[in-house]
């Protein structure tokens, strides 16, 4: 019987331990469920920070605001941009506000400003070929202004803003000074009724008129001399004499120079061509002024008349080029 009874109180001892036991364990297992769940998140999200925004900075800046909450800066990525000045801040990654650990690398882009390209000349050139030099360079034409010019043929450019070899970005606005030929200018010539035609003809082309003869008979006017003519003429303009003579003598009606010149392909600067001309009343320059390379001049739609043998020499920046001997 004290057998018994000493049995029976050991496993009460016993089950008393075990419910111990299992009582501990659940309130481990309550707690460690807590510490998973709510206090581990709560530590690690307390421990983030937020990105600051540094787009717009300068580098030198951005690095001790991303310090200040303990972040860093990776090596940084350089890259053209034309809206930002050079060493501004152009990207960043992670993103501004967003959470990360501190000591976490941030990426940064940083701009090294616009890619500059020197500006081509177009002086010299036609307004079409202006153009596509321009826009094969990478710019665009804004406005264009327009001027007579002695020294320029219509259509061509004079001047250019900005000039040839400034650097500037691509999509630049260049303005541009064209030609519109030679102004006109109205003059009154006086009669010049029974005056030689060889004596008259020099006379007009100095001032910039080309001469055209119509012979016929008159009665009372000796051959060779101008009969009619008109007074009023605009520089540049043909003007046509009436001389005297039979309608098959052609001594003193001259001929068209047919002559063609093709400007020396070569770069893009325009080149000063001057064409002097010696026939059988005297030598004069019939043309002097600026072309673009490849421009070819026609001195049959100059109407250059010529008498007799004529010799043709051309100039290009000064230099002789060639002559040429026309019969």
């Amino acid at each position: 019987m004290g057998i018994y009874y000493g049995v029976n109180r050991l496993n009460k001892i016993l089950w008393g331990m075990v419910k111990v036991a299992i009582y501990c364990m659940i309130v481990m297992g309550i707690v460690g469920l807590i510490t998973v769940f709510i206090v581990i998140p709560q530590w690690v999200k307390s421990t983030e920070v937020l990105v600051p925004n540094i787009i717009g900075k300068r580098y030198y800046q951005a690095a001790p605001v991303l310090s200040e909450v303990g972040l860093k800066i990776e090596k940084p990525i350089i890259q053209a941009s034309s809206s930002e000045p050079k060493g501004n801040v152009i990207e960043q990654d992670p993103p501004a506000n967003s959470s990360i650990k501190p000591h976490h690398p941030v990426k940064i882009t940083v701009s090294i400003g616009a890619i500059l390209t020197p500006i081509p000349s177009v002086i010299g050139k036609s307004e079409d070929a202006a153009y596509e030099t321009l826009q094969s360079a990478g710019f665009r034409t804004n406005s264009i202004a327009r001027v007579h010019s002695t020294t320029y043929l219509p259509d061509t450019v004079i001047a250019q803003n900005p000039i040839e070899g400034t650097e500037k970005e691509h999509g630049h606005l260049i303005n541009l000074l064209v030609s519109m030929g030679r102004k006109p200018e109205t003059i009154k010539l006086p009669n010049l009724k029974n005056q030689p035609i060889n004596d008259v003809i020099p006379a007009l082309e100095a001032i910039g008129l080309s001469v055209e003869i119509k012979n016929g008979p008159h009665p009372t006017i000796e051959n060779g001399k101008i009969i009619r003519h008109d007074q009023l003429v605009q520089i540049g303009d043909l003007i046509t004499l009436e001389v005297s003579g039979k309608r098959d003598n052609t001594e003193n009606s001259g001929k068209w120079l047919t002559h063609k010149h093709t400007v020396t392909q070569e770069g893009n600067r325009a080149r000063i061509v001057k064409i002097i001309v010696a026939d059988d009343y005297r030598e004069r320059k019939v043309l002097e002024a600026s072309y673009a390379p490849g421009t070819v001049i026609d001195l049959e739609k100059s109407r250059i008349r010529v008498f007799g043998s004529t010799l043709v020499i051309v100039f290009e920046n000064g230099k002789k080029l060639y002559e040429r001997q026309y019969q």
